[in-house]
């Protein structure tokens, strides 16, 4: 890309970007002369502020010497005779009336070096800050003129490099477009092959699917009935040894039983004895209560026939 360079000023010349001069030094550049108006302005402000305050002190200065004034003549409005005033006193009036004149003189003689010090002060500033602001706008002016034909022909050069890239886009348009239809035969090539592919291997892994469900069916069943025989098997192992253990308990409590009953019999045979001895005795046999029931006999009973039922 082809520059223009510009006039040399106070302030560094604006690159030209892509589209135009650059954004970011235009803005500081704006800032800058910003900022040197703002100092100008606060100067010419400073020096008014003096001189203001040269005047107001000048105006005390002449309200001082007027009231010495006015105190000396109303000291001389009233005349005072020789004979009526001593010495001392003439001298004091006089000292005092020399002074007053004295510090009127002085007071105006600053007052006026004040003003003509504001004065030349503020137009100091003044022809500074025009001749600043001449220097500035033309400086602005130069620059912004350098700008507007860097610009030109920055356009100019874009707008030729704009046409070339156009042809150039159109071309590339025209080959992608080319490429593009030929790619899309292929895909759509490769997408018949690969849902071909995709079928064949579907039906594969349906059948393995469907072969691995059998497997595993009949792993399952086979498993499940391994299961239940084992279960069986413990069932009837547990079956047998609470028959073979309520075979024996119903043994223990049938000799128990039988024992209790030959210890009954033996007990109502003693008894009868008892009885029969007893007999020639009056009125003694009727106290004795009969024999309560046995009621581990009664319960050995019960399980006989609970058992002989069971067995049967």
């Amino acid at each position: 890309m082809s520059s223009t360079q510009m006039p040399t000023t106070g302030a560094d010349p604006f690159a030209v970007v892509r589209r135009g001069f650059d954004r970011e030094q235009v803005t500081s550049a704006l800032k800058r002369l910003e900022a040197e108006v703002g100092l100008l302005r606060a100067d010419r402000d400073a020096a008014v502020e003096r001189a203001e305050r040269a005047a107001a002190e000048a105006a005390r200065e002449r309200s001082r010497a007027a009231s010495l004034e006015a105190r000396v003549a109303e000291l001389g409005r009233t005349p005072v005779t020789n004979e009526q005033m001593s010495d001392r006193l003439s001298t004091m009036l006089s000292l005092a009336s020399a002074e007053a004149e004295s510090m009127r003189d002085a007071a105006l003689a600053d007052a006026d070096r004040i003003r003509a010090d504001a004065e030349d002060d503020a137009w100091n500033l003044r022809e500074s800050a025009r001749r600043d602001a001449e220097a500035d706008r033309g400086a602005a002016a130069a620059e912004l003129t350098a700008a507007r034909d860097r610009a030109a022909a920055v356009r100019s050069e874009q707008a030729g490099i704009l046409e070339a890239a156009r042809s150039r886009a159109e071309a590339i348009v025209l080959a992608a477009e080319r490429e593009a239809g030929r790619l899309d035969l292929e895909a759509a090539r490769r997408r018949d092959l690969i849902d071909e592919d995709h079928r064949i291997a579907s039906d594969a892994r349906r059948t393995r699917s469907l072969l691995e469900d059998r497997n595993r069916r009949e792993a399952s069943e086979a498993a499940a009935e391994a299961v239940r025989r084992e279960a069986e098997k413990q069932a009837r192992g547990t079956i047998d040894r609470a028959a073979s253990e309520a075979a024996a308990l119903v043994s223990k409590a049938r000799a128990h039983v039988e024992q209790l009953t030959s210890l009954r019999e033996q007990i109502v045979a003693d008894l009868a004895t008892i009885r029969a001895r007893l007999e020639p005795i009056p009125g003694r046999l009727e106290d004795i209560p009969p024999l309560p029931a046995d009621p581990l006999l009664d319960e050995s009973r019960r399980d006989d026939r609970r058992f002989s039922s069971t067995d049967g």
